[in-house]
């Protein structure tokens, strides 16, 4: 079984297809990884962005791309969000939330924000997903390894020999793990 760090932020529709990813290879054994969230743009409000004009045109290139690095198969669940939302808290809740259960909590936000829209910087809505308790301490760990593995870039895949794969070589290196 290959073993896998990743680094990603929720807002982020990339990360949001590396996650998929990293699941569905634990789902078939062939990997064991720990998702690492970190905030990429520490430059959005806490309120967060509309998403119109210049963001809503990113983003929608974005997924654009994303759908031109889709597999035969991988489903296309990706929707432009109302907000583009600050992670901080999402990161730090998805940080306190105990291991065994980070799997399905890193899909429940990924999903609230990418499938649903909704509002994973709400605390109340974390709390919902089953993310636990805020800890500065892990995030702010996550974040100083991300930062020393490679440029500040999302997603990050690190292999247990240490070798990093950076934005789309690490969404590549995913799909050729799902290849077989």
């Amino acid at each position: 079984m290959i073993e896998l760090t990743a680094y990603g932020d929720f807002n982020c529709p990339f990360s949001a297809l590396a996650s998929a990813r990293l699941e569905e290879l634990e789902r078939r054994g062939v990997a064991s990884g720990e998702w690492r969230a970190v905030e990429h743009d520490t430059r959005i409000p806490p309120a967060g962005l509309d998403v119109s004009g210049d963001v809503a045109d990113m983003l929608t290139s974005e997924l654009d791309r994303i759908r031109d690095l889709l597999a035969p198969g991988e489903p296309d669940r990706l929707r432009l969000p109302v907000r583009q939302v600050s992670t901080a808290l999402a990161t730090r809740r998805y940080a306190g939330t105990p291991g065994e259960a980070r799997p399905a909590v890193r899909q429940g936000i990924f999903g609230a924000h990418w499938e649903g829209g909704g509002p994973i910087d709400d605390p109340a809505a974390l709390e919902a997903l089953g993310a636990g308790s805020a800890d500065l301490e892990v995030a702010d760990q996550w974040r100083a390894a991300w930062q020393a593995a490679t440029e500040p870039i999302v997603p990050v895949l690190v292999l247990a020999d240490g070798y990093v794969s950076r934005g789309l070589g690490a969404l590549a290196r995913l799909a050729k793990l799902l290849e077989g």
